[in-house]
């Protein structure tokens, strides 16, 4: 299903989206690309170190809440995998138009 295709995941560097990538890169070694999106660099160099700079991966810094960014990082992909949200109850409590801007937006 996924041979030979390009795959793009948002949020890519959190617990989720680490999971993924190992289970893709394992299971679909015919993947055309997988590219993690996400705004944090430190995890995305990380990432990187932990797969041991894979030649399927990449890795875009961006926002999901840029739409310029997000489409640009969406060009030629075949599947998204929307995985970026503020997931942690009291710090989308605390900031609420954050987790709108994030998880809804």
């Amino acid at each position: 299903m996924l041979n030979n295709k390009t795959i793009l995941i948002t949020g890519g560097t959190g617990s989720f989206g680490r999971k993924f990538c190992e289970i893709v890169l394992n299971k679909y070694p015919d993947i055309k690309k997988l590219i993690v999106f996400s705004r944090d660099e430190l995890k995305q160099f990380e990432m990187a170190q932990e797969f041991k700079h894979h030649p399927k991966l990449r890795f875009f810094i961006g926002d999901v809440r840029d739409k310029d960014r997000l489409y640009r990082a969406m060009d030629g992909v075949d599947y998204v995998v929307h995985a970026a949200a503020l997931k942690q109850v009291p710090a989308a409590e605390y900031n609420p138009i954050e987790a709108i801007k994030t998880n809804i937006g």
